[in-house]
This record gives C-alpha cells, structure tokens and sequence, in this order.
C-alpha cells in the first residue's frame, strides 16, 4: 500500500510537470503572437488588427507592454522551483497595465509627448493630478508602477534597497582602504629612495646639512608613525554588540495554560496511579513551554521505582509519548513530565532578555534555553570548562550549537573572544566564514576560515596545544595564575590582554574516523590544562558511542548536554544514566552541569538561519579588523610536530636504547616497559615502518638490524651533545 501511494504521489508530480510545461509553451506562442500583432498590424488580420486597435483603445502605448508580461508567465512556468499564484499574478498584471497607462497620459500631458495612455490613462489621470498636483501626482504614479511591476516579477523592494545600500557602502569603505594601502605604500617608497640617497652620496658633517638630516629624521619618523596609525590595534577600534531586535520577538509565543485542563490532567494521572496501588497525592502543578510537571507526594512505603515502572501505563493514559520521572529531594515529591498537548517555540530572543543572562558578567555565557517552568537559563563556559553535546540526527544539536555561538557574540568584542571551528559536515558552519572572531592558529588572520579537513583539524589542534604552552610561559613570566589575573594585570599597566579562544567541533566522529590518534592526545592535552588560559572546548556529536567518546574524553568533559538519543545505551555514554532516550526531540534536552549528579531538563533556544544571517551582518559590517599574532611552534601536515625541530620521537629512542640492551624484540616486552598494549602495537608498528626491525614472509620472529640502530643511537647522541 506504501509503494502504491509513492507511485501515486509520482505519478501526480509528473501531471503537474507536464501541465507546467504545455502552459508555458502556450504563454511562449501567446507572447510572439501579441508581438506580432503590434508591430506588424497590417499584416496580422482583420482579428489581429481588431485585437491591437482595441487594446490600444484602452490602454494607449501601455499595450505594448502585455506581450512582455506573457513572456513573464512563461518565465514562471518553465521554472519549476517558482511557485504558481494564477489569481495574484492576473491581478498585479492589470494593475500594471492600468498604472502604466496612467504613467503614459501624464508624460503625455506634461512633457506633450505623443505617446497616449488610452481611455484609462484619460479618464483616471486627472484624478491624481486635481488630487495632488502636476509633480506630486508625477512621482505618486510612477511610485505605483514600480510597485505594481516589483510584485509582479516578485522582487522584494526593501531587500533590494538594502543590498544597494549595503553595496554602497562596501564600495566607499573599499575605496577607503584602497587610498590607505595607496597612501602607505607612498610613504614605502618615499622612505625607501631616501635610504638609498643617503646611501649613494654621503655628504659631509656640517651645520646645514647636519639641520637636513634632522628634519630627514622627523620626517622619517613622522611617516612611520603614519603607517603605525594604519595597521591601529583592535583593542583601539569601536565595535557595537549586537542588539536583539535583530532577532525574532517570542513574546507573543509565550505559553498559555488553561487551569481547568491542567487539573483533569493531574487528576487523571492520580487515578491511573491509583489503578496500579500506587497512593499519590499532586502537591504542584509547573507548567512550561514544552513539558509540565506534576509533582507528587507519595504515601509512606511506595518506592520511586514503582512509579518507574508503570511509565509506558502513564503515557497510555495520558495520550502522551514519553513521560519521565524525575525525583526532588529538596521538596521530598516525584516529578512526573508530561508533554504538554501543544509546545510552544523558544526563541534565542527571549532567554538573551532573561535576568540570568542580561546579569552574567562572564564573556563565554550561553543561553542554553529555558526550564521546564519557563524560565530562561544561562550558564558560563569559563567554569565548565569545557562542554561535550550529543543527540541522535533531528534532535536540535546543531540548532543548539548555533545559540551557543550567538550568545557568545552578544557578549564578547572579536579582540576578547575568538572561535576555532571544526566543521568536518561543511553545511553548517560556513556563515560565519567572515566574522572577526574567527581564529586559526595555522594561517595568517586574513586567511582564518572554517575548518572542514580531519588532518587540517588535528594540526589546528596541535597549534593550539602550542599556543597554550606558549601562553603558560607567558604567565609564569607575569606570576600570574590565569588568564583573568594576566588581563587585569595588563589592565593596570597598559599592556595587550589576551583573549579566550572557543574551539568548536560539530561532529567529532568524523575526525575521530580519520585521525583518532592525534586528535584525542590534542583534546586530552587541551581539557586538563588549557582552562588556565583561556582555552575552551566544545565538542558535539550525533554518535555518542564509546569509540568516539572515549573515557579520556569523558573524564575531561563534566559538563555536558544530551539531546534526544536513540538508546538507553547511548544516554549511559554521554550522562552515565538513563533519561535521554525519553526526551521528545526538537530542542528537548537534559544538560549536566559540572558538579551536579542530576541533570536539567531544558528546552533548547530557537534561532533561524535568517537571524543568524542578520546578527552576523551586523558585525561583518562594521569592518573589525581580524588580528592575532603568529604562532612560533611548527606543525606538519600529519598533525604531529616536525619530526627535525623535535629531534626523533621520544617512544622511538627509548624502544631503540631498550632493543639493543635486550637483544630482542616482542610486543609482551615493549608492553612491560610502556605500559599499555595500544601503545605497544604503535611502537611496534613505528619500528617496522623505520626498517629498524622486519619480519621476512613465512617465519614469525622478528629479525633486528642492530648496525641501524647503533647509527641512529649514536647521531641522536651527537646531535644532543652539540646542544
């Protein structure tokens, strides 16, 4: 039956196609007809001259415009991605004709031209012009026609003047920035021939020419200060924070309760308890957007794992499709979440107007959503320190992400925070290709942009483990603990701040598919030691199994976010309990603070990718200039450190020195010695790929060039030696 109505369904989208076809081809053979007819009436007919004398009767040199709006209808027709509007598109079409007439009997009267306007163009332009005057009426009516013609041809005015102005004004900042570069690069050459003319003809001390060099000097000096006044810090430069009218206002998708349903609500899911010897009593009754909660007070001796029991009962009885039981030791009740017949949106607007986000003063505050009561929730990233999310496909995680990223920007200047983003997908990250705030510890700032390559991803993550050690030297040197006593310090003495980097990865196990290795030493180097200064990491993924959140990982992430799962399995990986597997999807999450052994239940916050569009529009439009300094360490494409700056991997030496003490190799002893079979193997592996050690084909033992060995040994000791 499913396949006959898939047929069904196909065979209807075919008709349409083929419907949409032939009308098109008519308005196309309708179009050359009228052309026809108008250009050459003498010989198109008695019909054909009858049809062109009348509708000139009418509608004056406006006639001419009707073969145009048939090829239009072809246009719409022949395009299958534009939706057909027959009714709307006959009716702005006569308004078009009938204005245009209009705009033709006044051209006619003003500027006495010969073209005419018809009957319609005489009849209904002294109206205007009696109503409004000669130039007024001019303007009204041409004002009217343009309308007329942009809703026919569906263009939308107020985005089309948007984009001229938003145009405009990337020419004249362009055209700024090009005299700037034009004036430096002047103020190069300048300085550049004066060096070479002192160079070429050195003149003698005397009083004069000791006066020439001075002023030389000045004005050396007074150009340099020019071209350091150019490249100005962007600490210096002015940067407003988003505001929230840019995003959509849910205060009209406030939830509404009814009292009375609530009740029979309640009174039905005592009952049902009831029905099961299961004594309750309802203490509270909280609804929220998404879910209510009903808060029961249960007789002496009734265990909350009877109430458990019985949830697939409940929600038979509730009509309902996952309900979850929550126990509240503070109030001494059970908590029973019950979907709400009809959900209601969570916009991002309104958890930004929240007082728990408006009176965080952290720089990494996210507005994760709002409570099962309605009320909106924020936290800071900075005491995390660091964030895992999971959830099946479809259950709001990356929605989730991007309110994360949202919230971050409305509180933070891109010389305060910066984002490392990982997006192996490609199809969500790229919006945010040109804000200020992005950061890559690999390329120059103007080349930052996302990150989509696994191996590019694992050598951004070693930069990173770089830029950390490099900012602990910094610190150490500062005697200073972290990165907030380091920025307060360099507050009182007018030094540069450092800025908190955000690193961001939508779907860990893609990268962990391609290049596990180095990219779970990288995220384990960074969660234990990178908190101090400022590094922060967000990691998300659809498939929270073991292999992907490994327990090294986990044991760095206490804080964490589920989203709907598809498993009881998987909700014991990502929250070491069960209760995801309930959620209802869209947004429905549970979120473990750090610390906590119960989980919060959230409705994630909602925002559209035009909103999205918006606020990064409004950042990218005030030009901040994307600047960080380098980093030192070097990096090689496989994502590990160049193999000569480091002088030989540290396992491989040791493995050697222990060969060729023990005279034999096996992986039992390597595992004895470095503790670890996974490690062994890599070793193992290492020493075979070298040629330090090979096994012939047909023989099982381990043959070992010692001569090799010795060598490498002995350049490794001389190299340390020169040092």
């Amino acid at each position: 039956m499913v396949k006959n109505k898939k047929a069904k369904n196909r065979n209807q989208n075919n008709s349409i196609k083929i419907n949409r076809e032939a009308s098109a081809l008519l308005f196309a053979l309708a179009a050359f007809l009228s052309a026809y007819v108008f250009l050459v009436q003498d010989k198109s007919g008695m019909f054909g001259r009858a049809f062109s004398k009348v509708l000139i009767e009418i509608f004056g040199v406006a006639s001419y415009i009707l073969p145009l709006i048939l090829l239009w209808y072809f246009v719409i027709h022949i395009r299958q991605s534009v939706k057909i509007r027959e009714r709307i598109d006959f009716i702005w079409s006569m308004l078009c004709m009938i204005s245009s007439s209009i705009l033709f009997s006044a051209i006619h009267s003003i500027f006495e031209s010969k073209v005419s306007g018809g009957w319609i163009g005489d009849k209904l332009y002294p109206f205007f012009k009696e109503l409004f005057g000669i130039k007024l009426s001019f303007a009204i009516i041409v004002t009217i026609t343009l309308i007329f013609i942009a809703k026919l041809l569906r263009i939308s005015i107020a985005f089309s003047v948007y984009n001229f102005l938003k145009k405009l004004r990337e020419v004249m900042t362009s055209s700024k920035k090009i005299k700037i570069q034009n004036d430096i690069q002047k103020i190069i050459v300048q300085q550049k021939n004066e060096s070479d003319f002192f160079k070429q003809e050195p003149i003698k001390p005397n009083i004069v020419n000791k006066q020439e060099g001075a002023e030389k000097k000045k004005k050396v000096a007074l150009l340099q200060s020019v071209v350091k006044q150019q490249t100005v810090a962007s600490s210096d430069f002015s940067y407003k924070l988003p505001h929230v009218d840019l995003l959509k206002n849910d205060a009209t998708s406030i939830f509404v309760t009814n009292k009375d349903d609530l009740l029979k609500r309640a009174d039905l899911l005592r009952t049902t308890l009831a029905d099961f010897d299961i004594i309750a009593e309802v203490k509270d009754i909280i609804p929220g957007p998404v879910v209510t909660r009903y808060d029961l007070v249960l007789s002496p001796g009734t265990r909350i794992q009877a109430v458990s029991s019985v949830i697939d009962n409940l929600s038979l009885a509730m009509r309902t499709a996952s309900i979850r039981v929550v126990p509240i030791p503070e109030k001494a009740v059970v908590g029973i979440e019950v979907p709400n017949p009809s959900s209601t949106i969570v916009g991002l607007r309104g958890v930004l107007e929240s007082g728990a986000f408006k009176n965080s003063h952290s720089l990494l505050t996210l507005a994760l959503g709002k409570t099962t009561d309605g009320l909106g929730y924020a936290t800071s990233l900075a005491s995390m320190p660091h964030l895992l999310i999971a959830g099946a496909t479809g259950s709001g995680k990356s929605v989730g992400i991007h309110a994360i990223i949202l919230s971050i920007l409305y509180k933070a200047r891109p010389d305060e925070v910066k984002f490392v983003l990982i997006d192996p997908k490609r199809v969500e990250m790229p919006i945010y290709k040109d804000i200020p705030h992005l950061y890559n510890p690999c390329v120059s700032a103007a080349d930052a942009d996302i990150i989509t390559n696994p191996r590019e991803a694992a050598v951004a993550l070693k930069k990173l483990v770089a830029v950390m050690d490099e900012r602990y030297t910094k610190f150490a040197k500062g005697m200073v603990r972290n990165i907030e006593d380091y920025n307060n310090k360099m507050t009182e003495t007018g030094g540069e701040k450092e800025f908190y980097i955000v690193v961001i990865i939508d779907e860990l196990a893609d990268l962990m598919l391609v290049v596990q290795k180095e990219i779970e030493d990288s995220i384990q180097r960074l969660a234990q030691m990178a908190r101090a200064v400022g590094i922060h990491l967000i990691l998300a993924t659809q498939r929270p199994s073991v292999n992907v959140i490994t327990g090294i990982i986990k044991a760095n992430f206490p804080a964490r976010i589920s989203f709907q799962t598809t498993s009881k399995i998987d909700s014991r990986v990502i929250l070491d309990m069960l209760g995801a597997e309930s959620l209802m999807g869209k947004g429905d999450m549970l979120f473990l603070p750090p610390g906590e052994a119960r989980p919060v239940r959230l409705q994630s916050a909602f925002v559209s990718l035009k909103e999205a569009e918006k606020i990064i529009s409004f950042i990218n439009d005030q030009n901040f200039p994307r600047v960080y300094g380098p980093v030192t360490a070097e990096v090689d494409g496989k994502g590990g450190f160049n193999a000569d700056k480091e002088k030989g991997s540290r396992d491989l030496i040791l493995a050697l020195q222990l060969v060729n003490e023990r005279k034999r190799i096996s992986q039992d002893l390597l595992k004895a010695n470095f503790g670890g079979s996974a490690r062994a193997t890599n070793i193992l592996s290492l020493l075979e790929t070298e040629g330090f050690i090979t096994k012939p084909v047909g023989t099982n033992k381990w043959q070992i060039d010692f001569e090799k060995i010795k060598q490498y040994l002995s350049s490794i000791e001389s190299t340390e030696s020169e040092k």
